[in-house]
This record gives C-alpha cells, sequence and structure tokens, in this order.
C-alpha cells in the first residue's frame, strides 16, 4: 500500500478509481459546449426563443452563465435519455413523436460534428502527471464513467493518459449505473483489490454514494464539476478543489531504516 494524502486527508490506498467528466475532464468544455451547440441547431430555424428555454432547462444548462446546473440530467443521464428528453420537449409543442426524434438526432449529430472530441477534451488539472505519479509509486488506477467505452477511449487517448489506467468500466459494460456499487465492485474484482483499500474520487453525488455503497475506503470529492460543494461535503470523506491537490507520501524512515506512518486513515 502507498500512503497518498487527499487535501489533509491521509489514506494508504492499493487502487484509485477516478470518475471521467468533471474529474479528469472540464465537464464544461465536454458538455455544456456541445450541449449549447446542439439546442441551437435545434431552434436556430424555429425562430422561438421560448422553444430555446425550454429546451435549455430540460437538460439543465444555463446559457447565459455558460454553467450546468447540479443534479440536471445532462449531468446525470446518458446520451440516449437526452436525446429523449429533447424529443419529449418538441412532443410537447406538437411535433409527432417519429419527427420529434428524427430532429433531435440530426441536431445532435451535426452538433457533435461541429464540435469533435478533439476540441472538447480539456484536462481538469495534471491528469496525466498525477496518472503517473500513482503508477510510479505502485497504485493502481481505474476510471468508472456512465459514459459509452468507444468515446471514453478516444478521450483517454487524446489525454495521453490510455496506458496509465490499469481498468476502465463504461456505461454499455451492462452493469446497473452509479449510484449503484456493481461499477466499483467490478474494477475492485478484476484488479484484485478489496474495496476498503481503495479510494473513489468523483465530482458528483453519485460517484461518492456508489463509493459508499460498495465499501471503499475513502469518497473523495472534487469541485472541478457541477455539483453543489455542500452536496458533495455531506457525502465525502474529503473535499479538494482538483485532483491536483492528491499527492503521494514518501515516508520517513527511522534509525533502522523502517517506515514510520502519523495517524491516518486505514
Amino acid at each position: 500500500m502507498t500512503p497518498l494524502t487527499f487535501g489533509s486527508v491521509r489514506f494508504d490506498a492499493e487502487l484509485v478509481v477516478f470518475d471521467k467528466d468533471g474529474t479528469l475532464t472540464d465537464f464544461e468544455a465536454m458538455w455544456g459546449r456541445l450541449a449549447a451547440a446542439w439546442v441551437e441547431r435545434l431552434t436556430v430555424h424555429a425562430g422561438d426563443a421560448a422553444l430555446r428555454r425550454e429546451l435549455y432547462h430540460a437538460l439543465g444548462y444555463d446559457p447565459q452563465q455558460q454553467r450546468t446546473r447540479p443534479q440536471s440530467p445532462l449531468v446525470i443521464a446518458s446520451e440516449e435519455q437526452l436525446l429523449t428528453i429533447a424529443a419529449a420537449v418538441l412532443y410537447r409543442r406538437g411535433v409527432s413523436w417519429p419527427g420529434a426524434e428524427r430532429r433531435v438526432q440530426s441536431a445532435y449529430q451535426r452538433a457533435v460534428a461541429d464540435l469533435p472530441l478533439s476540441d472538447r477534451v480539456r484536462a481538469a488539472g495534471d491528469v496525466a502527471g498525477l496518472l503517473q505519479r500513482l503508477r510510479d509509486a505502485g497504485v493502481r488506477v481505474a476510471v468508472v464513467t456512465i459514459d459509452m467505452r468507444q468515446a471514453t477511449e478516444e478521450i483517454l487517448r487524446i489525454l495521453g493518459i490510455a496506458d496509465r489506467v490499469d481498468h476502465l468500466v463504461c456505461g454499455d459494460d451492462g452493469l446497473p449505473w452509479k449510484p449503484a456499487p456493481d461499477m466499483l465492485l467490478a474494477a475492485c474484482e478484476r484488479l484484485g483489490v478489496e474495496p476498503a483499500r481503495t479510494a473513489v474520487v468523483g465530482d458528483t453525488v453519485a460517484d461518492l454514494e456508489m463509493a459508499r455503497r460498495a465499501g471503499a475506503g475513502l469518497a473523495v470529492a472534487v469541485l472541478s464539476g457541477t455539483d453543489h460543494p455542500s452536496l458533495l461535503a455531506a457525502q465525502a470523506d474529503a473535499v479538494l478543489r482538483s485532483i491536483d491537490e492528491i499527492d503521494i507520501q514518501v515516508m520517513p524512515t527511522n534509525e533502522e531504516g523502517r517506515t514510520t506512518k502519523d495517524k491516518q486513515r486505514v
């Protein structure tokens, strides 16, 4: 085990499990920009400001502040669910369901084409450096996300960390999503690490609830995502501004050359 510090909390970790969006990547750059481009595509020919406001509200994005609302569909829902939410808005305004589905899917595909992953992926801190230091210290690394595997693998490549992640669990792996414990338990089982020796780092309440339900040794919140700090603090053992406040400790030695430890979480 390797002693790590998460802010002021020390924990002997064999495995650190990270969420992706809002934790390793800038959430607004990834999803906020896409939501704005999507809604604008959907409404550009309608000339209907009320429809535009309704779509933004339904998805949970504030275009004036360029911020996503905590606990909103844009944060929690899958891509398929977001498409259904947008289609439901059009359906309530008199568009047939098949027509609504076609419109939202077409606009979404155009928005994705306009904003490819390479333009939207921004690291939320020194992601590559941190993961390399963890690997060098013998700490295993996993990423657990509800996003789909193909896109997630591409994002890890863009971040330059594909070879620094020991295991990846994604939303299309057939497991119940966060806050259920299954995704985290699967990562622990695959890597042969007990949940009690695992630290979970995420930006949402769902990440922290997953950690609790799985029996993780440490649940760490980062404020680089969208959830409100008070909601995260109620669930977390430590609250950090970003992953940059995670540090690897070099243990001091006594006169006999043995390492000594301060009181710490285990």
